[in-house]
């Protein structure tokens, strides 16, 4: 049996304040905020494992006119508990309005425009409102948009419900994939939305790469395109894992906040693809705590008599999942009721080593292997696919 995990990095919090002191393509973020009345701090929801609090801390903004906005994308707003653990309390640590992006509150949305792609850009109003934009996220891989973070503060992080589902749908093209952001319709549909808001001079991001703690080892600020690159190749670094050839049972374990519930838990299947054989076992092994998740990919896979519509929120992750389906069987090690997994052609177990038992069953005693621990951003990638 192989295990793999995050490549073990050193925590370096001093790098957000020495980060915002020389960024990229701005002459220092105390320059950026002098000269701006009225800022929009923008930061992830609780599906991230993002220590914004701990960057908040850091910015020096009490006294200004500012406004932090959770961007949840067409996630559930966060509950108090969780709104506490993003900002490091109720509110953030310089004061000023918190505002949840709802993305199917129509009347909080403003439309610019469509890309070239046909994705419609409805915004959150609070962005045309502030004349600066500052940006805390971090960049890790992502199944189908290549990586987190950066550009995708705007779509789909604070983007309405129509917008992010036009731009989901491109990640049902074969050139859309994990870590691959060249020639990636997703990826490409993200910088041209981003082009379309325009305001480049306003926004200052600041991109961070994380511990397997979750805490700051990189940080890349300034200009939200430069930053964002820059750190997507510190990540490449910290989280795609070469291993030694395809293993016939990969069990991908789902760490908090991504084990929040199926749909979140879905990355960590996706991430591990390529290191299973054709005809191997996935399982996964996850909470769910919050049961289902969005339902609109879990509808259309138990629906196998209608087809898929590409207008319902989800569609992008059913059509993956489906595709995988063909090639892997997966095992689901989770607190959900049973009869959930099954209707999707999920096999449901409660104890993990019952799971990987069942595995070896089927595959045989001297089936290879291979544990993916923090399955939702570690990448293995077997040599001979490198």
């Amino acid at each position: 049996m192989e295990t793999v995990s995050q490549k073990k990095t050193h925590a370096d919090p001093e790098s957000v304040t020495r980060s915002l002191s020389s960024p990229t393509k701005f002459a220092g973020f105390d320059s950026f905020i002098s000269a701006r009345k009225k800022l929009v701090v923008v930061v992830n929801d609780h599906t991230r494992p993002t220590p914004t609090a701990a960057v908040l801390r850091d910015l020096g903004l009490r006294g200004k006119d500012v406004s932090t906005i959770i961007a949840c994308g067409a996630h559930r707003s966060p509950n108090q508990q969780e709104i506490e653990q993003i900002l490091g309390g109720a509110i953030a640590p310089y004061g000023g309005r918190l505002l949840v992006h709802d993305a199917r509150d129509k009347q909080s949305l403003i439309e610019i425009g469509s890309t070239s792609r046909g994705t419609k850009l409805l915004l959150n109003h609070l962005l045309f409102e502030s004349d600066g934009i500052i940006v805390v996220g971090s960049v890790e891989p992502h199944y189908f948009a290549g990586y987190t973070g950066g550009r995708k503060f705007l779509l789909p992080a604070l983007a309405g419900l129509e917008s992010i589902v036009m731009n989901h749908a491109l990640s049902t093209d074969d050139n859309s994939g994990i870590t691959k952001l060249e020639g990636n319709p997703v990826h490409e549909d993200f910088m041209e939305a981003l082009q379309l808001f325009g305001r480049y001079d306003d926004i200052f991001s600041i991109q961070l790469v994380l511990t397997p703690e979750h805490q700051v080892s990189y940080t890349s600020s300034g200009h939200v395109v430069h930053s964002f690159f820059d750190a997507v190749q510190r990540a490449k670094d910290t989280y795609v894992v070469p291993v030694r050839t395809q293993a016939d049972i990969v069990i991908s374990v789902a760490k908090p906040p991504m084990d929040i519930d199926l749909y979140q838990s879905q990355k960590a299947i996706e991430n591990v693809r390529l290191a299973v054989k054709k005809g191997g076992i996935i399982i996964l092994v996850s909470n769910c705590r919050d049961g289902i998740g969005d339902r609109g990919f879990y509808e259309l896979l138990a629906s196998k008599d209608k087809p898929m519509n590409s207008h319902t929120f989800g569609f992008h992750k059913a059509v993956k999942m489906a595709k995988l389906l063909e090639d892997v069987t997966v095992f689901v090690v989770s607190d959900l009721p049973a009869v959930v997994p099954r209707r999707i052609c999920l096999t449901p177990f409660t104890d993990v080593q019952e799971a990987v038992d069942k595995a070896i069953e089927v595959k045989g005693k001297e089936s290879r292997v291979l544990t993916v621990l923090d399955g939702s951003i570690v990448v293995p990638i077997p040599a001979d696919r490198a």
